[in-house]
């Protein structure tokens, strides 16, 4: 959980530090991970999506640039600006296209001249 304090009137939310950066950026930098690997990270994305989704949030961007790793083989995910919460009163609507356009489906990107 990350922690937060309110100051006055103003929230702060406090990040952890993820020292090794993105998914994204490592595999960028140093090629394919090696399948057991893949294993480990992806079990903790897993993990933490089954914990957002018990508390009614649905990411909707996951990506590689969005998974964080520490020094010690941990994995946080980021960037939850499209998210949404699906107890709120107005929650996101099932069609709602949100995310990033190159990891979505090509149908998406062009609703009026294609269907699915």
């Amino acid at each position: 959980m990350t922690p937060s304090v309110l100051v006055h009137v103003h929230l702060l939310i406090l990040p952890r530090f993820c020292e090794n950066g993105s998914l994204h950026n490592i595999c960028k930098r140093f090629g394919k991970f090696p399948e057991n690997l893949v294993a480990v990270y992806i079990s903790q994305v897993l993990d933490g999506l089954v914990y957002l989704h018990d508390q009614g949030v649905i990411h909707r961007d996951i990506k590689g640039a969005n998974i964080l790793t520490t020094k010690d083989g941990a994995v946080k995910l980021a960037d939850f600006g499209v998210a949404s919460n699906t107890t709120a009163a107005g929650a996101a609507s099932d069609d709602a296209v949100v995310g990033s356009p190159y990891w979505s489906k090509p149908y998406l990107s062009c609703s009026a001249c294609c269907t699915p």
